[in-house]
């Protein structure tokens, strides 16, 4: 089994003082990920190519050559004849994969089984592409700026924890280095916090239980910084909804809260709640948060909006497109009672970026978890939401 990089070196790849370019800041987007089902494919990325500056495999072992492998043909990736780059084929597009778990609705109407797979494979048919872009597509713009007193605990050098909970996508399922698989791409919570860290010059001392047994082990504590250091607890659970997120109140949350404490506590759920009203999303949200608050009253709360499941997906597309104005709501509810609170809004952002990419592109399973890309999405809007700015929500963006 080849050794990891460490989470702390995997997320330099991406973070400076900013969030990562592919989310629209700045005009390079890196790594950004793409499969190709047909050969003979314009592949559309998230902004139109002005030159590209790398293109390699998934987990970066292998690096592909313009003009032998690709092409640039109006801002679109395109194939070469006898490109080695992997072309996933209608044919195994549309089969079961290595579980039979997902049905889609082809371009004619029918139904069909799907590619579905949770061991971290997928990315065989990913390839990563680096390139210069234009910045007409505008994805973020100046927020509410509500987190003054948390990120005054880290500017003063007080050691804090941030407590994550949700369902897989939260728990980190099918990023790569969850799988110990390469590239080694951390989950978003594990991004996120080391980019804090790395901002404010502080350790991170990981505390994830569910993500250690995919893993493997205990993840490696990062180096301490010169101010402190950040805990990092993850009590998310694959699977989990939302009620279920209320029922293990007493077993999963508060008994971490009173052993480390709770700085910041990010919730993220709604992917399993497709078939839940999004009232009681936001409601069973709301209980979850108030028992928390019931704790630890001086809490900074951040909700995150779930990404998109499969849009083609037959039983899976369903309230995920409606829950985030309920979850604003909470959040303007919680900030009119003095509680630091916004929303991470990555059903907007996922919206926006299916506008223009297929969803093979940015998936770890090809039903409702993130790739290693998308993974660094999440952590990039959670920073953008801490930091003071926001997605666009407009239909004129993409």
């Amino acid at each position: 089994m080849e050794k990891p990089v460490s989470p702390d070196k995997a997320v330099k790849q991406f973070f400076s003082d900013t969030p990562p370019a592919g989310v629209g800041v700045g005009n390079v987007s890196e790594d950004e990920t793409a499969a190709f089902i047909y050969p003979n494919e314009e592949k559309q990325l998230l902004f139109d190519i002005d030159k590209i500056v790398s293109v390699s495999s998934y987990d970066g072992k292998t690096v592909y050559e313009y003009g032998r492998d690709y092409a640039v043909k109006d801002g679109k990736l395109t194939l070469t004849e006898g490109s080695a780059i992997p072309v996933m084929t209608p044919e195994l597009y549309y089969s079961p994969g290595e579980q039979p778990l997902l049905k889609v609705r082809r371009p004619d109407g029918s139904e069909s089984p799907c590619y579905f797979n949770e061991s971290g494979t997928l990315g065989r048919y990913q390839i990563k592409v680096t390139y210069v872009h234009g910045t007409g597509n505008k994805f973020t713009e100046p927020g509410k700026g509500r987190y003054e007193r948390f990120l005054q605990k880290l500017k003063s050098g007080k050691d804090v924890t941030v407590l994550f909970h949700g369902d897989s996508i939260t728990y980190g399922a099918n990023a790569s280095l969850t799988h110990n698989r390469a590239p080694y791409g951390p989950s978003f919570p594990i991004l996120f916090t080391c980019a804090l860290a790395r901002i404010y010059d502080y350790g991170v001392r990981f505390v994830l239980p569910e993500a250690e047994k995919a893993y493997g082990g205990p993840f490696p504590e990062e180096p301490k910084g010169k101010k402190g250091v950040i805990t990092l607890v993850n009590t998310a659970v694959g699977g989990w909804n939302s009620q279920n997120g209320v029922n293990s109140l007493e077993t999963h949350i508060l008994p971490q809260i009173k052993k480390y404490g709770c700085d910041l506590f990010v919730l993220g759920y709604g992917m399993n709640d497709g078939k839940t009203p999004p009232e009681k999303t936001a409601s069973n949200c709301e209980k979850i948060v108030r028992g928390v608050l019931s704790l630890q009253k001086n809490a900074s709360i951040t909700l995150i909006s779930t990404m998109l499941p499969n849009p083609d997906g037959i039983g899976w597309f369903a309230n995920q497109r409606v829950q985030e104005p309920e979850l604003v709501k909470l959040s303007e509810k919680l900030n009119a009672e003095g509680t630091e609170c916004d929303v991470a809004k990555m059903t907007s952002v996922s919206k926006k970026i299916l506008k223009r990419k297929k969803f093979i592109d940015i998936t770890g399973n090809n039903i409702n978890h993130p790739n290693d890309y998308l993974s660094r999405v999440y952590a990039a809007s959670l920073m953008l939401t801490l930091t003071g700015r926001e997605t666009v929500t407009g239909e004129d963006t993409p």
